[in-house]
């Protein structure tokens, strides 16, 4: 239907992945030994071993410790060197049999386990590194090269929390590479646990170590960017990008000038005249759109989303995506075009729903109904396009062959609550307020998260006629007692107990009803419906008072609302205010004029309810 969410795949996208931040952490750690030297007992062999190896010469260190543990061959500290010096040459089997040997007689060597976890890791298997390293940390007390060097691998296999809690205790390291290596780990860790605003700190940190590094801005920028501080990104990426014109920081640049709704235009002139390969233009281009699209700039997303399916014209999701931009930029007749070049690429049911929405807009019902039907029939097992085809029903107030498709759904799918809830729809828009009230009461149970339902309940409930369902008050009682900061879920409790109980005129229990009106008139500020229900039980109960004062915020609110001014006409006459009333039922008389009859509220809901769907389609997978 017309409001379906854009889902657009990404190809280059500016927004960081946690790699991102990770992969400058792990060169930097990986150049350097994570072993610890623990206090030893002095040797002339193994001092020259270490400075062999400090000098490069690997083959100097094997051959000097080999020698030292002919006779020593118990110097656990010798060996681990020597395990260390065939990993420097490459030699890891070799490097592993001998940390393997410390192991068998010290198994809490915390100098073996974490080189021998290093090796792992510098291999590419982080899965067996990581519980050598763990071990290591424990044995190790809380060394903090040990834990820097698991929290690395923690990272790789995406165990941030882990990652975040082996970190907690350690201090940066003083050499300036090692402290910048550790802030961009500790921001790669905090964006796994969804703190965008932690790892944004721990880059600025990082760039005040090294100001000048153009990667480290552009990276500073991205977690700036993510962490929604547009202007900080803004300050970061624009002058990056004025000097190097490099598309990925003008990517950040224009994500941030359009989250500030500032004029983009120039940025987004350089991206578009930037010279890309053959084989990266169209993605470059797609990703130019999604970020215009994601700021509801459809008409200048065409460009570069047209540009996209022209460098790719076999593609059959560029198609779609170009009609679907278009579409939404209201270029009905190039989407209907595009969707046209799509459907020769192969039809699905997503291309012939998207063509219901086009033909509809075009103004011929009957191509949309048909696309809709064909939608339909190439997935029938999909509910989301038998509710595009019964909202076109119920858009063109065709009430019976809505309910017609949504049965036939119901039945291929039970426990759907969005059926359900179509189908209370539908029944209340044709006037039948107690099926309504029955659809929309299953549809509160099967939903996850039932408040969109039990509004539209709550709606239904004020507005009818009759007494309210007694199950459907319970039901939003229950709710809101639930919820009881949810403001809407108060005002239609308060709302249908008073109903409730004025009808057989029973004021023991008024002070139930005026404690959730009250509430839901501090809930919602800029609502005029709790004040306005309170204005009425005051004037039943007669508190002329208090109705007097909830009355004149309703009316002052609400200023076409003929009950309100009506209302404050009785309250004027019972205080013998004569010209007050004479002036309130002039204004009621006026609004009366101007309000709908029962068949024209429904509409008014009808439209709002369509509405609502076609601004946020819920995706039923």
């Amino acid at each position: 239907m017309a409001g379906r969410r854009i889902i657009w795949r990404s190809f280059l996208c500016a927004g960081a992945s946690l790699a991102f931040f990770l992969a400058p952490a792990l060169a930097a750690r990986q150049n350097q030994s994570s072993t610890p030297t623990p206090p030893s007992q002095s040797s002339g062999a193994i001092a020259d071993a270490r400075s062999a190896l400090a000098h490069g010469d690997a083959d100097d260190a094997i051959q000097v410790l080999s020698s030292y543990l002919q006779s020593r061959p118990k110097d656990t500290v010798a060996r681990v060197l020597l395990g260390e010096a065939y990993s420097s040459r490459g030699q890891n089997d070799r490097a592993e049999q001998e940390l393997q040997t410390v192991l068998q007689s010290r198994p809490d060597d915390y100098t073996a386990l974490a080189a021998l976890g290093e090796i792992y890791e510098r291999e590419g298997q982080p899965e067996k590194a990581e519980p050598m390293l763990a071990r290591a940390a424990k044995a190790g007390q809380g060394n903090p090269q040990i834990q820097i060097e698991w929290a690395v691998v923690l990272a790789r296999l995406h165990r941030y929390k882990e990652a975040q809690s082996a970190l907690a205790r350690v201090s940066p390291p003083n050499p300036p590479q090692e402290r910048l290596a550790f802030h961009r780990l500790k921001a790669s860790v905090a964006l796994g646990v969804a703190n965008p605003s932690g790892a944004a700190a721990e880059m600025e940190k990082a760039l005040a170590l090294d100001p000048t590094d153009a990667k480290l801005v552009m990276a500073t920028a991205v977690a700036e960017l993510q962490s929604k501080n547009w202007q900080r990104a803004a300050t970061l990426a624009e002058p990056l990008f004025s000097r190097t014109h490099d598309p990925q920081i003008g990517l950040v640049c224009l994500e941030a000038q359009l989250a500030m709704h500032v004029d983009y235009h120039q940025t987004l002139e350089l991206l578009r005249s930037t010279q890309l390969a053959a084989t990266t233009e169209s993605a470059f281009r797609q990703r130019l759109g999604e970020l215009l699209i994601s700021q509801g700039d459809f008409s200048d997303a065409v460009e570069d989303v047209r540009a996209a399916a022209d460098l790719d014209p076999n593609r059959p999701e560029s198609q779609f995506n170009l009609a679907l931009v278009q579409f939404r930029a209201g270029l009905f007749d190039d989407a209907l075009a595009s969707a046209n070049r799509c459907k020769e690429l192969g039809d699905s049911a997503e291309i012939e729903d998207l063509f219901g929405d086009i033909q509809e807009a075009r103004g011929d019902n009957l191509a949309a109904v048909k696309s809709y039907q064909t939608a339909v029939t190439l997935a029938p097992n999909e509910e989301k396009y038998r509710l595009s085809l019964a909202v076109e029903f119920i858009r063109h107030e065709n009430f019976d062959a809505a309910k017609l498709v949504l049965k036939q759904a119901e039945k291929l799918q039970p426990r759907s609550w969005r059926i359900q809830v179509m189908l209370g729809m539908v029944e209340y828009f044709a006037g039948t307020d107690e099926e309504a009230t029955r659809y929309l009461l299953r549809a509160a149970e099967l939903a996850p998260e039932p408040e969109g339902a039990l509004k539209y309940l709550g709606d239904i409930q004020v507005d009818r006629p009759a007494a309210p369902d007694p199950d459907a008050v319970a039901k939003l009682c229950e709710y809101s007692d639930r919820q009881p900061k949810e403001g809407h879920m108060q005002f239609y409790c308060g709302a249908l107990l008073f109903r409730q109980e004025s009808a057989p005129g029973d004021k023991t229990h008024s002070g139930e009803f005026l404690r959730r009106l009250h509430a839901a008139a501090g809930l919602l500020p800029k609502d005029a419906a709790p004040h306005c229900q309170l204005g009425k039980a005051y004037r039943w109960l007669g508190q002329w008072q208090e109705a007097l004062g909830e009355s004149q915020i309703c009316a002052r609110m609400d200023p076409d609302s003929a009950e309100a001014h009506y209302r404050l006409a009785q309250i004027y006459e019972h205080a013998g205010q004569r010209e007050q009333k004479q002036k309130e039922i002039k204004l009621y008389e006026a609004a009366a004029a101007r309000v709908a009859d029962e068949n024209a509220r429904r509409e008014a809901t009808m439209k709002t309810f369509l509405y609502n769907l076609q601004r946020d389609q819920p995706d039923p997978k």
